[in-house]
C-alpha cells in the first residue's frame, strides 16, 4: 500500500496544494505591507502639515509688514527750532550770561533777537555785592573776572 500509485499521486497533489498555498500567503503577506505603507502615507503627510511651522504663503510677499498708524500730535508736543545761520555784521548776536554756582543766575541764551546791549556799568550791577572785574581782552572785546575762588567763565 505504501507503493501504490495512489499514494503516489495523493503526494504529489498534496506538495502542489501546498506550494499554491505558501505562494497564495506570500502574496497575500505582500499585498498586506504595501496596503499598510500606503495607509501610512497619508497620515505621515497629514502629521507633517500639521506640526510643520508655518510659513505665510509666497503668493502674499507683503503680508509681514508691519501697518502703521499715526496720530496728529498735540500744540504742547511740538517741538520748533530756528535755522543756524550764521549772524549777520548788525548787533544781532547770540547772548551767554555764565555765572558761578553763587550767583544764582542761570545760563540764559538768546538767538535771532535783537541784542539789549548792556553798558559797563549795567553788567557790573548784575553782580552787586560780588567781588567782579570787567578787563579789556582788545578793542570791542571785554571779559567779566569773578574774583572769587571758583571756577572762571570763559
Amino acid at each position: 500500500m505504501l507503493h501504490d500509485e495512489g499514494y503516489a499521486a495523493f503526494r504529489a497533489g498534496l506538495f502542489d496544494d501546498t506550494l499554491a498555498e505558501l505562494r497564495r500567503q506570500r502574496g497575500a503577506r505582500r499585498r498586506r505591507r504595501l496596503l499598510a505603507l500606503a495607509a501610512c502615507l497619508p497620515i505621515a503627510a497629514g502629521l507633517y502639515s500639521l506640526l510643520a511651522p508655518s510659513t505665510p504663503p509666497a503668493s502674499h510677499p507683503f503680508s509681514t509688514v508691519a501697518v502703521v498708524r499715526t496720530v496728529p500730535l498735540a500744540e504742547d508736543q511740538i517741538v520748533t527750532s530756528a535755522t543756524m545761520t550764521a549772524p549777520p555784521t548788525t548787533a544781532r548776536a547770540k547772548v551767554v550770561f555764565v555765572t558761578t554756582a553763587a550767583a544764582n543766575i542761570e545760563v540764559v541764551q538768546t538767538a535771532g533777537q535783537a541784542m539789549q546791549m548792556l553798558t559797563d556799568q549795567q553788567l557790573l550791577d548784575l553782580f552787586n555785592g560780588q567781588p567782579v572785574a570787567l578787563v579789556t581782552i582788545s578793542p570791542g572785546e571785554r571779559r567779566l573776572i569773578l574774583l572769587n575762588d571758583g571756577e572762571q567763565p570763559r
